[in-house]
């Protein structure tokens, strides 16, 4: 049997509870995208077809999301250093690196950061594997830029996402934007005048309506489907944090729990 469903999509149902390195080492191209063409995968030997449309996915968000916000740079870098957190084999990376960019990365599994090293080598001096910490070796106010895209929202506990969110914060130069992509339930219905409220515990989470105090939801976390963040409570640690948002908006319509917001450390 396989489950959850994603877009159309059956991923194993060990999926929900093994680690994100059991499934970089089982089928990487689908860890990453879980689309049809990744269901049967190899697990080390691609096709040209599938790094071709995968790659091709990378440069699309590099050239919606990034490239658009390189001017929100305020670190006064010649060259900045961009890091995506949870960087995977470098999908974005790599599309970042034909624009002319240095870039780094960081990721909980060994093995993408492997695969990162073979098909982005320009990042291999900035790559970094997270540790049983959740920290990384890279130096404190290394980033001139942090992206991290559908990363957060496999996290599985509450804990362990305060952590992410310290890690990253930790590698930000004052001056850097953050561009960070998570799931919210609290615009489940595309508004954001009339936000719902979440309240996150450490292995599940609260979602109220808009002016309600009984949760219509309880949503348990999986290595899958992990944590959708309290808007107002990610925002809250943002800005204790030196962080001021600058945007927010959602990634597509037709998922609107799937929101970016956009901030910047201050200097």
């Amino acid at each position: 049997m396989k489950k959850p469903k994603n877009e159309g999509v059956y991923v194993p149902e060990h999926w929900t509870t093994n680690t994100w390195e059991d499934k970089a080492r089982e089928n990487p191209l689908f860890a990453v995208m879980t689309t049809p063409n990744y269901s049967n995968s190899d697990s080390k030997e691609f096709t040209q077809e599938e790094l071709d449309f995968f790659f091709e996915k990378g440069r699309r968000v590099y050239q919606k999301i990034v490239k658009p916000r390189l001017a929100l740079i305020e670190t006064g870098a010649e060259s900045p250093l961009l890091v995506e957190y949870g960087c995977g084999m470098g999908r974005i990376l790599k599309a970042a690196v034909e624009d002319g960019k240095r870039v780094g990365g960081i990721d909980i599994s060994a093995t993408m950061i492997e695969h990162c090293r073979h098909f982005v080598p320009e990042s291999i001096e900035n790559l970094y594997v997270l540790d049983s910490h959740n920290k990384s070796a890279m130096p404190a106010q290394s980033a001139d830029l942090v992206l991290s895209f559908a990363v957060l929202k496999h996290i599985p506990s509450f804990s362990v996402y305060n952590a992410a969110l310290d890690e990253i914060m930790r590698i930000m130069k004052p001056g850097a934007p953050l561009l960070l992509n998570v799931n919210c339930q609290d615009f489940i219905h595309g508004s954001f005048d009339r936000p719902g409220r979440t309240v996150n515990y450490e292995t599940y989470s609260d979602h109220f309506r808009f002016g309600e105090k009984k949760p219509y939801k309880t949503r348990t976390y999986s290595t899958w489907s992990g944590v959708y963040i309290g808007y107002d409570q990610l925002v809250e640690r943002l800005n204790k944090n030196g962080l001021e948002i600058l945007d927010r908006f959602h990634h597509t319509p037709k998922k609107y729990q799937g929101i970016w917001v956009i901030a910047r450390k201050r200097r």
